[in-house]
């Protein structure tokens, strides 16, 4: 009787281990003009201090109306100390095929503005 109970034990244990949701998620962040949507893959954020400087990165996927979607590469960095949260941020996206776009500002109400919101919520900024 004792060896069931601990076979019942250890395979209830195994299975309580082994089937743990994961804790990767792709949160909606903007939907484009032509419907696509942007998701950011939340378990690609990451950033930092360097020189006193903030910076984040994260990949997010735009995805087409069709289901089809790419991965594409998203860097801020922090260009200046003080002013507001996102004052003084710029950022670039790599669409890994040969197209990015360097230096913009983070502009209020943009999509941009929504993933470093995100992004540095998520790293605790």
């Amino acid at each position: 009787m004792r060896k069931i109970f601990l076979a019942v034990v250890v395979t209830l244990t195994c299975l309580a281990t082994f089937n743990l949701p994961a804790a990767a998620k792709d949160v909606w962040i903007s939907t484009n003009g032509d419907r696509s949507e942007w998701y950011i893959m939340d378990e690609t954020i990451v950033g930092g201090t360097k020189n006193r400087f903030l910076w984040t990165n994260a990949v997010l996927k735009c995805v087409n109306r069709d289901g089809t979607f790419k991965k594409v590469a998203w860097r801020f960095t922090q260009m200046r100390l003080g002013g507001g949260r996102l004052e003084n941020w710029v950022y670039d996206v790599d669409w890994n095929d040969g197209n990015k776009f360097f230096d913009k500002d983070v502009r209020v109400g943009s999509t941009a503005e929504r993933i470093l919101h995100y992004c540095l919520n998520h790293l605790g900024r």
